[in-house]
């Protein structure tokens, strides 16, 4: 330990060490106790001779352990502070801008330390703090804001604060926050200093709210020491595995990184390193593979760092496509392999091909239908390929040989009569090219080879959106490639043919570039100006670290173009099986490679570890031991009695050191208050339903918004008129006073405390009632017992149909709520009890069916049907009468009214 990196908050305190020379002086003078002398007659006088009595000084160790203490106090009045983090200035508030955008998850370790590191300094000089977060959330039906700044707050309010703050996958807005900042002109007045928590990358409306934010106050940038910045931009399929391209801040030396592919359940399938190369922004990565282990990957991430940027996920586009060439019955092998050669050899290795007439092609229900010329055996077929496109299936077709027509049906454009080509009544002076793509286009980016020439093609008719439907285009603006939607299909022509007789395209290197880009599009996920068929619920979504869980009521389903992903709609996989859309976060990501420059006058520092230590309680813990030392000597130095007139030293010492105790403790310990949920007295009088906190504001904001609407309709259904909801925190709060506990898990949940379980255990024996909610309807009981370690769960078994819970007020069959998996509880539940369950477990988010549909809309799932939502909230009307009148209804007396209400 360093004594420099010692500072005192009050240094002028230090000026009392100058007393100790005369606290000296005082103690070696004064003379020890006098000792009582029984006063003998007067006659016994006589004769004797006046004696002076000699002042005795004390000992020596006495006098240095004293000043010694007296020093310690001393010091401790003065407040030393070890490793002091000089954040702010000591005058005004502390506004505290916290960045938790996307980029802010792979150093949030960080963040949380020099936020902790803030609000400890935030305590020792007596600021109150303003806490702003950068990253929007969900408000409204359908829309999403900054979240309004905190303040002014003590610092341990601050602290509970900064433990619910998480990243979130999606950027920040910088431009808003500067808004919300001017709004409130109120707490600009009172700030003393600007304390920053953010990176190095630029974004939009950075630089000017740093520059708006130094008229108001002095600013201070707190950055993490990792500054690697790095994004999965897209995945690829090559022909020998796949090819991810990643974006990433620039460096002077290669760096290297492990990709990790996912399967099914995040099992890991496949660990491939690869490397960042120096001076550029961008790399791509080969990963060499077979096919089925590449048709088996869900989502490809970077090893050790974890953030919504580093994970890419696949949906259906990624799973290798089917193609099927439309040829006739009576084509031979060799002449099939001449006509397509250069067609089979661009799509081998990306596709699984098959040379079949149409009848047949459409029974294998491939997802690709490529034609040349006429296709082959349509008069018979018409209907059925009319409705295979109309499904969503995708006809590629191309130019026949100049003596027959393509024919009019199946064309994304009308054509003119005849070819255009050279030497003919429209002839060209020479071959003509290719234009860039337009950005319209799925090819736009791919770079145009100069050599690509055309010599002949079908001509389009100038039809007013000609524009929209052409993706590729020669010089003079003539279509060359063009699409169009077809209900939920599509049709594409290429309008020259798949052999190098009009045009050398097929036998170069773009060709296969674009077939690289249509054969996605066979799948719903990556149509990019098609309408998707309808809209695609969430299914699972990441959070901002990147962990895949299931979605809440607060997100939105999805259509084309897919937007970027924001609080409504997160990165994730929208849709199911052939209609699931991978939303990612790493495509929109164009700023990555950019470095902040801030402007004059702000400082900037990096995130330390070292954090700051109070010395001033262990003066005070020290100043105690050497008093309670100092009695004990005296005390054994007097052979202890209890008599006072012999032993006040001692015992004045022992008191002192019981107040120094006291003030040790109160220093150390703060002034934390806990905060009950409701009072004893209140909760035994006024029955109410309670949901257990879990730290996660959205999760937390939609337990109490389903389990008030639960207890409204309660109140107007039936005769149980419970109060308000409360949030239960197991660790503090009695938990004997409610019927029922709604728990929702989430993920990265911290196990219990010691405390906390024997609370819950005990609540579990004396006949409280917990449902516990996964939320994902995954609902094996071995899943829970993983994750409820230390609590005594009893067997679960799946409930019947004709168990007591679905019959205690509606005539029910199942646990419903916004899914309808099944509902598990105690296979042999106590006797003592009453026979009645006390934990039940399932995944049917309760919750969110139970919100009133005239309550906050931003929590109301739009994915719940109304006939869903009422069998839910019937559902949790039983489970609320289940919990408080246990197994009344299974009573043989109430069987023959059963009984006819169900004959009815």
């Amino acid at each position: 330990m360093s004594l420099s990196a010692i500072t005192f908050l009050y240094p002028a305190m230090l000026a009392g060490l100058m007393i100790l020379p005369v606290v000296w002086l005082l103690i070696r003078s004064a003379p020890r106790s006098p000792k009582n002398v029984i006063f003998p007659a007067a006659r016994l006088l006589r004769g004797l001779k006046s004696q002076r009595r000699d002042i005795q000084r004390a000992p020596i160790w006495q006098t240095i352990l004293r000043c010694i203490i007296l020093t310690l106090l001393i010091i401790a009045a003065a407040r030393p502070v070890m490793n002091r983090n000089d954040f702010a200035q000591n005058n005004g508030a502390v506004l505290i801008i916290a960045d938790n955008g996307w980029q802010s998850a792979a150093n949030w370790a960080q963040y949380k330390t020099a936020l902790q590191q803030i609000a400890n300094q935030a305590r020792f000089d007596l600021q109150t703090v303003y806490i702003a977060q950068t990253a929007p959330e969900a408000s409204g039906a359908s829309t999403w804001k900054l979240p309004d700044i905190v303040g002014p707050i003590s610092s341990h309010d601050a602290d509970s604060l900064i433990d619910r703050l998480q990243p979130r996958p999606w950027n920040s807005d910088y431009t808003a926050l500067s808004d919300l900042i001017s709004e409130n002109p109120q707490m600009n007045n009172t700030i003393g200093s600007i304390l920053w928590l953010t990176d190095n990358m630029d974004s939009p409306g950075k630089a000017t709210i740093a520059s708006d934010l130094q008229d108001i106050a002095p600013i201070t940038i707190i950055s993490p020491t990792r500054s690697d910045r790095i994004a999965i931009r897209s995945l690829m399929r090559s022909r020998t595995g796949l090819v991810a391209t990643i974006a990433h801040n620039r460096s002077e030396t290669p760096r290297e990184i492990n990709l990790l592919a996912r399967g099914d359940r995040g099992s890991v399938l496949l660990r491939h390193s690869g490397e960042l190369a120096a001076n550029t922004d961008q790399t791509e990565v080969a990963i060499f593979l077979p096919s089925d282990i590449a048709n088996a990957i869900q989502a490809v991430g970077i090893e050790g760092i974890e953030d919504a940027a580093t994970v890419f996920q696949t949906g259906a586009r990624w799973q290798q496509r089917s193609v099927g060439v439309i040829v006739s019955s009576g084509d031979s092998p060799g002449v099939l392999s001449d006509q397509y050669f250069f067609l089979d050899r661009a799509l081998s290795p990306y596709a699984e091909i098959s040379y079949e007439p149409l009848g047949r092609l459409l029974e294998k229900k491939v997802d690709i239908l490529v034609a040349a010329g006429p296709v082959s055996g349509l008069g018979s077929q018409y209907e059925a390929l009319e409705r295979w496109v109309n499904e969503g299936g995708m006809l590629v077709r191309f130019a026949g040989d100049s003596s027959t027509e393509i024919g009019n049906e199946f064309l994304p454009v009308t054509l003119r009569l005849g070819n255009r080509d050279f030497g003919g009544s429209m002839s060209w002076e020479k071959p003509k090219r290719l234009l860039d793509f337009p950005d319209s286009s799925p090819f736009f980016g791919i770079e145009v080879p100069q050599d690509i020439t055309v010599t002949r093609q079908l001509l389009a008719e100038p039809d007013p959106d000609i524009l929209s439907k052409t993706w590729a285009r020669l010089t003079d603006g003539t279509p060359l490639i063009t699409s169009a939607p077809r209900n939920s299909g599509r049709v594409v022509l290429f309008h020259v043919t798949p052999w190098a007789d009009w045009s050398n395209l097929p036998m170069s290197g773009l060709f296969v570039e674009l077939w690289q880009k249509i054969l996605p599009l066979a799948s719903p996920s990556n149509r990019n100006d098609a309408e998707l068929s309808s809209s695609l619920p969430p299914q699972t979504v990441l959070d901002g670290f990147g962990q895949t869980h299931q979605p809440d009521a607060l997100i939105l389903p999805v259509r084309a173009p897919l937007p970027t992903p924001n609080p409504r709609h997160p990165p994730g996989i929208y849709g199911e099986n052939g209609q699931a859309v991978s939303l990612n976060l790493g495509p929109s990501l164009d700023n990555i490679a950019n470095d902040m420059v801030w402007p004059s006058g702000i400082s900037t520092r990096k995130i330390t570890d070292q954090s700051q230590i109070d010395l001033a309680a262990l003066c005070l813990l020290g100043a105690l031991a050497l008093l309670l030392f100092d009695a004990l000597i005296l005390l054994a130095i007097h052979h202890v009695t209890l008599r006072r007139n012999r032993h006040s030293n001692a015992f004045t010492s022992i008191l002192i050191a019981f107040g120094i105790t006291g003030l040790a403790g109160m220093m150390l310990l703060g002034s934390n208050t806990v905060s009950h949920a409701a009072s004893i007295q209140e909760a035994a009088l006024a029955p109410r339903l309670a949901y257990l906190k879990t730290g996660v504001a959205p999760v937390d904001r939609l337990s109490q918004a389903g389990m008030t609407g639960l207890t409204e309709f309660l109140r107007r259904r039936s005769a149980a008129d419970l109060n308000a909801v409360d949030g239960i925190n197991p660790e503090t709060d009695e938990l004997s006073f409610y019927p029922l506990i709604y728990w929702p898990l989430v993920d990265g949940q911290e196990p219990f405390s010691e405390r906390a379980r024997e609370r819950l255990n005990r609540y579990l024996n004396n006949g409280g009632m917990i449902l516990i909610d996964s939320r994902d309807r995954e609902v094996q009981p071995a899943r829970l017992r993983r994750l409820l370690a230390g609590l005594e769960v009893p067997l679960l078994d799946r409930a019947p149909g004709d168990h007591i819970l679905f019959r205690s007020f509606y005539l029910l069959d199942h646990a419903y709520g916004r899914f309808s998996a099944p509902l598990w509880l105690d296979a042999r539940p106590d006797q003592r009890l009453d026979g009645v369950a006390s934990v039940l477990f399932g995944g049917n988010d309760w919750a969110s069916a139970w919100i009133l549909p005239e309550g906050r809309d931003e929590l109301l799932a739009e994915d719940i049907a109304p006939r869903q939502r009422e069998m839910a909230v019937r559902f949790g009307i039983n489970l609320v009468m289940y919990a408080l009148t246990g197994s009344y209804k299974g009573d043989q007396v109430h069987l023959p009214a059963i009984l006819e209400r169900l004959g009815r």
